[in-house]
């Protein structure tokens, strides 16, 4: 879904709408299809139960700063760089459970981890010429997203074992959206003379963009955990270089080509562990038998 939804930002930026506009919209157009299914899904709970501090963090820090720095990242560098440089999150999950959770890596997870970063740098090709290189504040928003993205799954996967899929996404978007009306001019957001292809890009963002692939991302950490799900999104990394090449006409270098290669390589690494074992160490290993709270 997310492969799919970065290929109709940047059409969106091409029809001329700007970052803070399209996020905007697009996540007020996310919220009206949301909520439907939390109030009709009856799958709310009584608002003094909420883990309030918890939801707004993961609004925040997770929905909001994720938004942020994909969507401006997304108007400063080529698509393709950018998802290379966002799907390497599932290594940051493994960083996360290492520290935080005294999970001890395996060789090949080592191994695999190194293998991503090689990629990563071969993907921003470092021994292209100076003028060339791409925009700074781009790379840094990409690396910003990465490392969002990731609190994001292993914050709001612990979540979703106290509420259900719906309700988090629902809360965490809402509050995200809250903060870019907040903190942005009207002017910014809130553009006038839209036109229809750009309403129909801003509809499509919104469901491409927030409310599938939110729901489902949540909905496969329950199942088979944060790690397991990260690891198995990256499969849109291959689906978004091509679309990226067919629609949008980005030219990737074999070097960058060879890191792309590397980063699936590393994903392969991390999926293969021993049959045997249960994943069952922590909190974020595996949640899916924890039931909603309705």
């Amino acid at each position: 879904m997310y492969g799919g939804s970065a290929i109709v930002i940047k059409m969106a930026y091409h029809a001329g709408l700007q970052p803070a506009a399209l996020l905007a919209l697009q996540d007020i157009v996310s919220l009206f299809l949301m909520w439907p299914l939390v109030l009709f899904g009856r799958v709310w709970s009584p608002i003094r139960s909420l883990p309030w501090k918890n939801l707004l963090l993961l609004g925040i820090v997770g929905n909001l700063g994720v938004s942020v720095c994909y969507f401006w990242a997304a108007q400063r560098m080529d698509i393709s760089l950018l998802s290379m440089i966002i799907f390497s999150y599932p290594g940051f999950v493994l960083l996360y459970q290492i520290v935080m959770e005294k999970r001890r890596a395996k060789l090949r997870e080592g191994l695999a981890l190194l293998m991503a970063l090689t990629g990563l740098v071969l993907a921003v090709n470092p021994f292209r010429t100076l003028t060339a290189w791409p925009d700074l504040i781009g790379l840094l928003l990409a690396i910003g997203g990465a490392l969002t993205y990731a609190f994001m799954n292993v914050f709001g996967g612990k979540l979703t074992c106290e509420l259900s899929v719906p309700l988090v996404t629902a809360i965490s978007s809402t509050i995200s959206t809250a903060g870019i009306v907040v903190l942005l001019p009207l002017n910014q957001w809130l553009p006038v003379g839209l036109t229809s292809e750009q309403v129909g890009l801003i509809l499509l963002s919104g469901l491409l963009s927030t409310v599938l692939p939110m729901n489902l991302m949540y909905m496969g950490i329950r199942r088979i955990g944060v790690f397991r799900a990260s690891v198995v999104s990256m499969i849109e990394l291959p689906c978004t270089l091509l679309l990226a090449y067919q629609i949008l006409q980005e030219r990737l270098l074999p070097l960058q080509w060879l890191g792309a290669l590397l980063i699936l390589v590393s994903i392969g690494l991390l999926q293969w562990r021993d049959a045997a074992e249960p994943g069952r160490g922590s909190v974020t290993s595996r949640v899916a038998d924890v039931p909603d709270v309705h």
